[in-house]
């Protein structure tokens, strides 16, 4: 569930972009360009940037889907990093169980290799065997990302271990003179790539000599930055663009400039203001996160005036502040006020500056140095390795001024700092929801449970967050139990709104355990509540259509697609009622207008193979024999466990004639789990079966 919840937003957050996020990652093409072209052109590539660049995200989803159309064998993004690699083994004791190299075999698995005792050059020899004749002059582009953790301090007892790693990618590349190493890190790990790299460097000038390689430039460095402005405001425009909002011209300009000036104010009081070059993505992300959740109807343009209440970034990144010390000091058993506290005095300086301090032993400015590390994790600090330490600092300027407003003007003036209350347990818990992390989700939302026990509209989003949190463990009549209650306060508080929302998740949640009498009463509570909202009118037609009313379901369907005609969810709907009604024509002209609509493929509304095997039965019924065939085979190919694919496959070879070949293809429906038959759809398979004699 958490999976398809990212899956519909426009902005991904705090995490990085994934490949298939392409379509989402804007701002970046020119960086994206010039770091796959060097990948292609030299043997060692170092790109490095500081920590929250963006560095994960450009390679995903902007080097890899550039590259897909390159005449290259591209390995999947590693890491050398996993159990008993990572700093909380002092001993190292884990990385000497095993066949081979530890960081070798962390390599291996991101590969999926099955043989992790492989050595290097064998599995590389082996990959691209599988697709190309050993020999072929294809690029093998070998990346490995977040390479800082194979550089971090840790046991001497690794120092062998790694030298041996490098030793093992130096005599891949030199025995593989079409290998292009790409190395991703933070910047402050350069100097101790440097005895590494000299290694590469002489292994990849030895192979540049081969035939046709002697142009191949050995290493090459890319630096990777924060955004520049003009990239800043195309990557907050373009994803609500794709979801049709648009910005006032301005108005995202002026959102980014507020994204680069600091408000701070000295310990005598005087303000100044700080103006960055860059805009880091983090923060941006997190602005851009709240505008998509206070969004304006799609044909009302975001405005500067309205961004002032909804994106105004002090307030935005203060609330994402208040839930990093939340879930921060939670973790660690603090006191949130104290921690708070300790973060202005250390890491602000009279001059209302950005101050830094050195790592301890143990403790770090009186704090233990886990908690520092769980804070860099959270984009708060910064932590850099210089000189062979560490040294922590506040993430960006652009906290100065949210700190500074919610711990008073000066620490030491006698301000009080803000409490934590049940709101910010509920914004901790949405957050680390929407990061897939459920436990700590959970524990946030029963404390913000405890903190409001009266009925309010922090207990309503709540108990509708813990819904969410049941749902995804598969517990429903929890998860009922929380929407009602949700429902009920709403409409104790006039907020007819949120209660209609709450309805239609909870006629969605019950549609989809098969209650469905119950799940019309409730789509039709919130239909009455939300007479204007689209997606939850088809909701209720989908209700009734499974409830025995198609025609009902019909009426509303049509209801909807005259008021909004590119309704994608409605028109995915009626066109797939239509077949079932036998008016096949009718749904033709639905599946192509569905086509046509331009936000048919960012929305995700429905089961795209599935909508193209029922399309083939229409095009089939109508004598569109050639169409009707190719559409039905792709779907199957694409969908082969599909229950609902298999069964309109089957209608459309059955109406070419081939009897036995529907049957056959009706009766695997039936065992399909990918996904399976709903209730009312194995039904109408049955008597299809029993119809035609296959089913007794």
């Amino acid at each position: 569930m958490v999976t398809q919840l990212r899956a519909t937003l426009p902005y991904v957050g705090l995490r990085p972009f994934e490949e298939n996020e392409a379509g989402s990652f804007f701002g970046r093409d020119a960086e994206a360009r010039s770091l796959s072209a060097a990948w292609l052109r030299s043997r060692l590539v170092i790109a490095h940037g500081p920590a929250g660049a963006g560095k994960t995200s450009l390679l995903r989803a902007g080097v890899l889907p550039d590259l897909a159309a390159a005449d290259a064998d591209i390995l999947p993004v590693g890491r050398v990093d996993g159990p008993g690699l990572t700093a909380a083994s002092p001993d190292a004791l884990e990385p000497v169980v095993g066949p081979g190299n530890p960081f070798t075999r962390a390599l291996l698995r991101c590969w999926s290799h099955e043989d992790e005792s492989s050595s290097l050059l064998d599995a590389l020899r082996d990959l691209t065997d599988r697709h190309h004749p050993r020999g072929a002059s294809r690029p093998i582009l070998l990346a490995i990302d977040q390479f800082e953790e194979f550089l971090a301090p840790r046991s001497a007892r690794l120092t062998p271990l790694r030298s041996q790693f490098v030793e093992a990618l130096a005599v891949a590349a030199a025995a593989l003179p079409n290998l292009r190493i790409l190395l991703v890190l933070r910047t402050d790990h350069r100097e101790a790539l440097l005895p590494y790299r000299r290694l590469l460097l002489a292994a990849g000038t030895a192979g540049a000599d081969g035939p046709g390689h002697g142009s191949a430039v050995p290493v090459t460095e890319v630096a990777v930055t924060p955004l520049v402005p003009d990239c800043a405001v195309t990557a907050l425009v373009e994803p609500l663009r794709a979801a049709g909002i648009r910005f006032a011209p301005g108005a995202a300009a002026a959102c980014v400039d507020d994204l680069t000036t600091s408000r701070t104010v000295d310990a005598t009081g005087a303000e100044s203001l700080l103006v960055a070059q860059t805009v880091q993505p983090a923060f941006l992300q997190l602005v851009a996160t709240a505008l998509w959740r206070s969004r304006p109807v799609a044909d009302v343009p975001v405005t500067a005036s309205w961004l002032g209440p909804v994106g105004n970034v002090t307030a935005v990144l203060g609330e994402y502040l208040t839930r990093a010390l939340v879930t921060t000091a939670h973790e660690h058993d603090l006191d949130e006020d104290e921690l708070r506290a300790w973060l202005t005095r250390t890491f602000v300086t009279e001059r209302g500056r950005r101050g830094m301090v050195d790592e301890g032993l143990t403790m770090t400015a009186g704090m233990p140095t886990p908690v520092l590390d769980a804070l860099a994790e959270r984009y708060v600090l910064r932590c850099e390795h210089r000189s062979g330490s560490r040294r922590f600092e506040l993430f960006d300027d652009r906290l100065l001024e949210p700190l500074q407003r919610t711990s008073g003007p000066w620490p030491g003036t006698g301000g009080a700092a803000t409490e934590v209350g049940a709101a910010d347990y509920l914004r901790a818990a949405q957050v680390s929801f929407a990061d897939g992390d459920l436990a700590t989700a959970c524990a946030h939302a029963e404390e913000a449970l405890r903190r409001d026990p009266a009925p309010s509209l922090t207990r309503a989003g709540t108990q509708a967050l813990r819904a969410q949190l049941y749902q995804a463990k598969g517990r429903l009549d929890q998860a009922e139990a929380c929407l009602r209650e949700a429902a009920e306060i709403y409409e104790s508080l006039s907020d007819t709104e949120a209660s209609g929302r709450v309805l239609a998740s909870l006629g969605r949640l019950l549609l989809d355990a098969g209650q469905v009498g119950r799940a019309v009463e409730d789509l039709q509570a919130a239909s009455e509540r939300l007479s204007g909202d689209a997606d939850v009118q088809s909701d209720l037609a989908h209700a009734l259509w499974r409830a025995g009313q198609p025609w009902a379901a019909a009426a509303i369907f049509s209801a909807v697609l005259t008021i909004a005609p590119d309704a994608v969810a409605a028109l995915a709907g009626r066109a797939q009622l239509r077949v079932d009604l036998g008016d096949d024509a009718g749904a033709v002209e639905d599946f192509d207008r569905l086509a046509r609509a331009a936000a048919a493929a960012a929305s995700g509304a429905g089961d795209g193979v599935e909508l193209r095997a029922v399309r083939a039965l229409a095009l089939a019924r109508l004598g569109r024999v050639a169409e009707a065939s190719g559409e039905s085979t792709t779907a199957l190919r694409d969908a082969p466990d599909s229950g609902p694919v298999l069964w309109r496959v089957a209608e459309v070879i059955r109406a070419a004639g081939d009897e036995p070949g529907a049957d056959d293809l009706l009766r695997r429906s039936l065992d399909a789990t990918e996904p399976a038959l709903a209730a009312h759809q194995r039904t109408q398979v049955s008597r299809l079966l029993r119809r035609s004699g296959a089913l007794t």
